[in-house]
Formats: C-alpha cells, structure tokens, sequence
C-alpha cells in the first residue's frame, strides 16, 4: 500500500524480508566452538540448539544451565524468533548473569538468517554442518 502526502511517497507497509537459511548456516560457524544442531553431538560447552525454538529457556534435559537461564525458563521465557533475536543482539543484556561468553550478533540480517537456519535445522532429520576433529 502507498500513501501520497504532499507530493512524497510514503511506504505504509512493507512485506518481512525473508530469511536465508544458507546464509544461516554459514553465520552459525561462528557458533560451532560452543553448540551444534546435529543430533548426538551434545558434550560441548554450550547447549544443543537442536530445535531451540519453541523451547523453554535453561531446561534441556542434560544440559547444566546457569542459574541466570534456569530462572528465565522457569519464569517462563521461550526461545522464540522474537526471543532469540532480542537474546542474540544483546546476551548479557536480555538475561543478565547469562554464561554465554560472545557479545552476540550485532547485524540483525546475520540473527535472522541464524534463528532461520535453527528454526529448521530442529525440523531437519540431519544438519549438513558437522564439527571437525
């Protein structure tokens, strides 16, 4: 829809940009040191993001939380796109006392595509990005 004011064009509403989640994959490299979306890989410093989304925060069974994370979770918090992109930007600041050590991603197209690529990497009967020895 366009609104004409005073001569100027004015864009009321925008379709959402679209993810991709090969981009996704690739910015979740960056991530790999500390978790992984393949099923069975599990003893790494950070949780599993294997079907994160949709996940209540600091509960995966097996998964030694910090007490920050537990009390998000049991207070409610769920990794949803939403969720996980305001946690991403900004760790420290969305669940202060957090134990996840990087600053997070600051470009929000790198957050989009990575919540993309999670959102269907936990769907997905194998990832293709598997850790190296």
């Amino acid at each position: 829809m366009w609104l004409l004011a005073g001569g100027a064009v004015t864009v009321a509403w925008l379709p959402p940009l679209r993810a991709d989640t090969a981009r996704g994959e690739r910015v979740f490299q960056r991530c790999v040191a500390c978790h992984s979306v393949v099923a069975g890989e599990e003893k790494l410093p950070g949780p599993s993001l294997r079907g994160v989304v949709g996940r209540r925060a600091g509960l995966l069974p097996g998964f030694r939380f910090s007490p920050a994370l537990i009390e998000a979770g049991t207070g409610g918090l769920v990794w949803t796109r939403g969720t996980l992109d305001a946690f991403l930007a900004d760790p420290a600041g969305f669940v202060p006392g957090t134990e996840m050590g990087p600053p997070g991603l600051r470009d929000p197209d790198d957050r989009r595509d990575v919540i993309d690529y999670l959102e269907r990497s936990g769907s997905m009967p194998g990832s293709t990005l598997r850790r190296t020895p």
